[in-house]
């Protein structure tokens, strides 16, 4: 199997245990990291110090959140693409869930880009 589809394997398995510091290892000094505006979490992020404001976001927006991969794979060079479904329970709004496409981009094994792509009626 294809190196980067192991660093993203691993950054999601990861987040499964709730070990961020793993993923900000996994994760290029000058990452950008962007997420749809249409969930609580969503922004734009630069750099790992970003990063590291993303997921304080996922915590203040979720009581818990699975991110469960359906399928992981290289699709070009240093392009990897994850198929997942999220679910869990928004702060005082209860249960809600949503299916979304991860694309990565990768350079010496180290994510350089993330951009997540969802598919909602409405905001979340």
């Amino acid at each position: 199997m294809d190196s980067d589809t192991e660093v993203v394997r691993g950054a999601y398995a990861a987040f499964a245990r709730g070990d961020i510091a793993t993923i900000l290892d996994a994760l290029d000094e000058n990452v950008e990291w962007s997420t749809p505006a249409t969930l609580p979490q969503g922004g734009t992020f630069s750099g790992k110090a970003g990063v590291v404001k993303f997921f304080e976001s996922v915590g203040a927006a979720w009581e818990s959140l699975r991110v469960e991969p359906e399928a992981v794979g290289d699709v070009g060079s240093h392009l990897v693409i994850g198929v997942i479904q999220g679910s869990g329970l928004l702060r005082g709004a209860g249960p809600a869930s949503y299916g979304a496409v991860h694309v990565f981009t990768l350079r010496n094994e180290k994510i350089t880009r993330f951009r997540e792509y969802v598919d909602l009626d409405e905001a979340l």
